[in-house]
């Protein structure tokens, strides 16, 4: 269990590292491309307003007080007109190097179906670098102007930003999950000490105890045999017992939480399940019940034989304690669909089954009813165990209900 607890602390410790880190660069980059977008969109409309020309003046206004002669030449751009009958025609390349009249000529198809696709503003890629465009109508003539904006020395910064982001990210997760690794022991030191105290708690106290519970059932049956025999003793008897069963399963709770205390091996859990199976079929077909064993013989798979043994125990008795009278118990051990898992389903008959939470069947000390007063025998303890178990043997444990049946359900990975 400490293991477990480990890490899930690590698994928890770096999913929030990792939403922060995710929600502070990506909000600083989503803002960077923002801004970038904005900027784009802002010199396009400058160009448009001024005849295809950037000036300090205007830039100050729209682009903000930091614009300068100087600063505007980072903008690459050029026009072209397009003529009612699609002629293209480039207007002005004074303002980038990289486009020329051929150019235009050799990307006049994508280009002109860029602008008539678009009613003002669209984007394109030429000569591989992409551009972002804007169309102004000419007042008294029958052309389309069409400015293109290379987006690239604007974008460059987002760009860069998006990879040291991206960089620094994963370097300071893979970083922070180093050191998690090498310290989360003593992290979790208070937990694993209290844990461990309580343990020894459990097995010292259980010990201690079944010293007076031996001398009390010794004095009962001294009375008994000189002849004091009556329902006292009988009810004495009966809560030694009941006090005894309670102190050997927390004792075998506290035993079966961590892994390192079994040994595992390759076991027959067919062999498994039918001995436990087997062991309870007079007892159940005593009560009046129907019982119906199923098991595919030759599934192996990872666990410690008496455990094994005594997790099927736990689910048989916990099915024939709670099934109906007159109802049927099952047992059924079969290869998954894959063929990679051994599925155990023990099933009992429970008309009132539908208002039970089955998520908190393998809680300690859980009972259905919710009654202390319980006519079932039991602590609410058995399930909890078989959960520690299949834990243990690195398997999955469940119970569901199909609207007649209380099914509890153990898949353990098959070993050849």
């Amino acid at each position: 269990m400490i293991k477990r607890f480990r890490r899930k602390f690590i698994a928890v410790a770096v999913l929030s590292l990792s939403i922060i880190l995710f929600a502070s660069f990506g909000g600083i980059v989503l803002a960077t491309q923002f801004r970038t977008d904005r900027e784009i969109t802002s010199v396009l409309r400058l160009l448009a307003q001024n005849k295809g020309q950037l000036n300090q003046k205007a830039a100050r206004k729209t682009l903000g007080p930091d614009s300068n002669k100087d600063s505007l030449f980072k903008y690459r751009y050029f026009a072209l007109s397009l003529s009612n009958k699609g002629k293209l025609k480039l207007v002005d390349n004074t303002h980038i190097s990289t486009i020329s009249a051929s150019d235009i000529s050799s990307n006049s198809a994508s280009i002109k179906k860029a602008i008539k696709n678009t009613t003002s503003e669209g984007s394109i890629m030429i000569n591989s670098n992409p551009y972002r465009f804007i169309l102004v109508k000419s007042k008294g003539s029958n052309q389309t102007i069409a400015i293109f904006l290379d987006t690239t020395p604007i974008t460059a910064s987002y760009k860069h930003l998006f990879r040291v982001a991206i960089f620094l990210g994963i370097s300071g997760l893979i970083f922070f999950t180093l050191i998690l690794l090498l310290l989360s022991n003593q992290a979790i030191k208070p937990i694993v000490e209290a844990y461990e105290k309580q343990r020894r708690f459990i097995t010292n106290a259980g010990h201690e105890l079944k010293t007076p519970l031996a001398i009390i059932s010794a004095n009962t049956e001294m009375e008994e045999m000189i002849g004091k025999s009556d329902e006292w003793t009988e009810s004495t008897k009966e809560q030694v017992e009941r006090l005894t069963m309670l102190i050997n399963q927390l004792i075998s709770l506290a035993r079966m939480s961590e892994k390192d205390e079994l040994v595992l091996e390759r076991v027959d859990f067919s062999d498994s399940v039918k001995r436990a199976a087997n062991s309870f079929k007079s007892l159940i077909q005593k009560d009046g019940k129907n019982y119906n064993i199923e098991i595919e013989p030759g599934l192996f798979v990872n666990g410690e034989k008496q455990s094994l043994y005594e997790l099927v125990n736990i689910l048989i008795d916990n099915a024939n304690k709670y099934c109906d009278e007159t109802g049927q118990v099952s047992v059924n051990l079969n290869k998954g669909s894959l063929g990679r898992n051994a599925v155990l389903q023990v099933k009992n008959s429970f008309k009132d089954g539908k208002s039970i939470n089955y998520n908190k069947f393998f809680e300690r000390f859980y009972r259905s009813d919710e009654s202390h007063n319980s006519q079932k025998g039991g602590f609410g303890i058995g399930l909890s165990m078989a959960q520690d178990l299949v834990r243990v043997f690195g398997g999955k444990i469940n119970a569901s209900y199909d609207g007649k049946n209380v099914i509890l359900t153990v898949i353990l990975k098959l070993r050849k």
